[in-house]
């Protein structure tokens, strides 16, 4: 039997947050078929309030807070599956917002640590496609959002 999600995240030194409600008129995942779609996780709400990435605020700090939106990204798809790794056939696209300076280029190493934990988690499964887009703001002053499309395996 495979590892849960939690076990997992467990054993790299992370649990899994509790789901939030969302914050507005929008549900926090949709379900068509097979096909779960999250909407986007934030990072530390008002992490960014030291600055965005590039004028106040590292790379470091910011992949951190890719990392724990993932968590919740994992949280969701946590519980839509009851925590079952053999209920996901394949991550199939992150969108990861980093809110950072015009100048600043370096998103995709950012975006690494959403991506690394999903791998971490779930391994070849956890391997996706990605965007990494650099925004002037993001809800609540977060450094980092990220968002999924996961395919699961038919019930």
């Amino acid at each position: 039997m495979m590892t849960s999600i939690s076990q997992k995240l467990q054993e790299l030194g992370h649990t899994l947050p509790p789901v939030k409600a969302p914050a507005a008129n929008y549900l926090s995942y949709t379900l068509q078929g097979n096909l779960l779609i999250i909407a986007g996780q934030i990072g530390r709400p008002g992490a960014a309030k030291a600055g965005v990435v590039g004028a106040g605020l590292s790379p470091e700090a910011a992949k951190q807070d890719a990392e724990i939106a993932a968590l919740g990204v994992l949280a969701i798809i946590d519980a839509v599956t009851g925590g079952d790794v053999e209920r996901i056939a394949q991550v199939q696209r992150l969108g990861v917002f980093i809110a950072a300076t015009p100048n600043f280029d370096s998103h995709s190493a950012i975006a690494n640590g959403a991506s690394d934990l999903m791998v971490a988690t779930l391994g070849e499964r956890g391997r996706h496609a990605r965007t990494a887009i650099g925004v002037s703001s993001l809800p609540t002053g977060a450094a980092v959002e990220v968002d999924a499309i996961v395919q699961l395996v038919p019930a």
